[in-house]
């Protein structure tokens, strides 16, 4: 684990953000994290990182969903670490996840969870 690992944080709820970013921060101080309101938001952001290491993507967001979005950050940082950010359980999105290498964190998000994401003790890719 070193300083220069990235984290980006993508939600269109700002709550939601502050929370994820707040248990980052608090799990891995070491993490350079960014934050994007959408997809769209999220792929300019991507555009100015040299290396991303880690990511949550809300599913719901207007314009782009997660699964679009993760589908292109795996594209062009495949050795990140991905989880989507959902509330629909259902086994069907599960499945498209898993899919495409990326994880599951079930909303609503808690600090163990988050924790568990950045410091790679929980079973997601």
């Amino acid at each position: 684990m070193n300083g220069d690992e990235t984290f980006l944080i993508v939600d269109d709820a700002r709550l939601a953000r502050k929370m994820v970013r707040s248990f980052v921060a608090k799990a891995r101080p070491d993490l350079t994290i960014f934050e994007a309101g959408d997809g769209e938001e999220a792929l300019k952001v991507l555009s100015g990182i040299k290396e991303l290491h880690y990511a949550t993507i809300d599913y719901n967001m207007p314009g782009m969903n997660g699964i679009d979005l993760a589908k292109i950050v795996k594209e062009r940082c495949p050795t990140a670490r991905i989880a989507l950010l959902t509330a629909n359980v259902q086994a069907p999105l599960r499945k498209r996840a898993a899919d495409i290498a990326v994880g599951f964190i079930d909303k609503p998000i808690n600090e163990a969870k988050i924790a568990a994401f950045v410091t790679q003790t929980a079973t997601i890719p």
